[in-house]
């Protein structure tokens, strides 16, 4: 044991310890217990120069520059986790109050853990700081070496766009496109449409529980008004690249249709044919600023969750919450069965956003139990909000007092799970589209 100590005292083992094992060994811990973790070369590349700089900078700084550090893991994480781009996922972090982080025990534990090390981190550079100054770097370089390539071969997922992109671009895809939606852009019929982008409902690898979702849109006799098909469909980014890549056709950031009128985007164009263009959403217009960029994209009528909450309503989610998204589909119905002018409205869901805790007890699949069909827990509570959604979509729809409406529904991406046991249930890349054209 002695031995051991006096070894553990080296100031290169403890440069080490500083500069490469303490602001690794959450994520390390997390691997170990099956949790996706994603590639980190950057942040890990910033840890190993920040225990280099003791050489000439004071232990203040150098506490600074982990801190620093610390920041750019995370927002780095981020957008690897949810598709991000770094920009968006700053700006994003301006919302993180209207979060309800504290019901996710994994984030709180996540949180306290990497606030324990890194107050080990700096306990450690405060007390032996001024003795590191002159210590032998060669073994943190080595090792760093070593951890930076390693990082990049066991975490980054085999159909990763990192991959993808080695030596060819990839190509452009969009629901709108795949489906034939767009023709009806192109050349309006003078029904109502209604596009949904669904939370995170991205696409199946098993054909069986791929099944649910597919008889879930079939069902409630809409097959004997509407022709339904189906499809799969390449995603890049999270939600709000999932809007640009249907709305305008590009993925180009949100962040620059903050300010300016985006005409080519199909809302305007729908605007142009006589449609009334209105979206919907049950959390707040302020998240990602859609209360801004929606009418720059050409939504005339933007509906958000602070627009339709009521007292003593039944609210959904867990992190994110706010109104329930079969309420919305109501809401739309009854509208379109109102209306006197042909209607382009857009509906973008959420109760399904990860982390999905509670079970919202709709009991399509008895999650509570394991249900043998959806395996994880998660998301099996996932597949049943779609279950859920889709079924509601097809009710409304086939009912006979309903004006005929072109419909298409597609995931904006594949839910960006913790575990990856789960993450493996989903084709890697893709996500879920179904249309329904109205017979005759």
């Amino acid at each position: 044991m002695t031995q051991v100590k006096n070894w553990l005292q080296r100031p290169a083992v403890i440069l080490v310890i500083i500069g490469l094992i303490l602001p690794n060994l959450a994520f390390l811990v997390l691997y170990q217990l099956g949790i996706f973790v994603p590639p980190r070369t950057f942040p890990i590349v910033l840890y190993l120069l920040a225990a280099i700089s003791l050489r000439f900078l004071p232990v203040r700084g150098v506490i600074l520059i982990f801190l620093l550090a610390l920041g750019c893991d995370v927002v780095y994480c981020a957008t690897q986790i949810f598709g991000l781009a770094p920009s968006e996922t700053l700006f994003a972090l301006q919302f993180i109050g209207q979060r309800d982080i504290l019901s996710s025990k994994l984030y709180v534990a996540l949180a306290l853990g990497v606030s324990g090390l890194f107050g080990l981190l700096i306990f450690l550079l405060w007390r032996h700081g001024g003795h590191l100054r002159h210590a032998n770097r060669l073994p943190l370089l080595l090792l760093g070496l070593v951890a930076v390539p390693t990082d990049v071969v066991v975490n980054t997922p085999r159909h990763s766009n990192f991959w993808l992109s080695l030596g060819r671009d990839i190509p452009f895809e969009s629901a709108m496109g795949k489906s034939g939606y767009i023709k009806l852009v192109e050349q309006p019929n003078g029904r109502h449409m209604l596009v949904v982008i669904v939370e995170a409902m991205g696409r199946f690898a098993d054909p069986k529980i791929q099944g649910l979702l597919e008889e879930a849109i079939r069902a409630e006799g809409v097959t004997e008004k509407y022709v339904v098909t189906s499809g799969v469909n390449s995603f890049i980014g999270g939600t709000t690249a999932a809007e640009m890549r249907e709305f305008c056709g590009t993925r180009d950031s949100y962040l620059g249709y903050l300010k300016e009128k985006r005409p080519d985007c199909l809302p305007f164009r729908m605007t142009k044919a006589w449609y009334a263009t209105k979206a919907y959403h049950g959390f707040t217009g302020k998240m990602f600023d859609r209360d801004q960029w929606w009418p720059n994209v050409g939504f005339t009528e933007r509906v958000f969750g602070e627009d339709l909450l009521v007292p003593g309503e039944k609210l959904c989610g867990d992190v994110f919450v706010g109104i329930c998204d079969p309420k919305l589909v109501t809401d739309i119905a009854a509208k379109f069965k109102a209306a006197t002018q042909p209607q382009f409205s857009y509906l973008l869901t959420f109760n399904t956003h990860v982390p999905v805790i509670v079970d919202q007890g709709y009991h399509h699949l008895d999650c509570a139990h394991h249900d043998a069909r959806v395996p994880e827990r998660e998301v099996c509570i996932m597949a049943d909000g779609w279950v859920e959604l889709l079924q509601g979509i097809a009710r409304a729809w086939a009912d006979p007092a309903m004006p005929p409406t072109e419909i298409l529904i597609v995931g904006d991406h594949a839910p960006p799970l913790w575990y990856r046991q789960a993450r493996d249930l989903f084709t890697p890349g893709d996500v879920s589209w179904f249309r329904l054209t109205p017979k005759g």
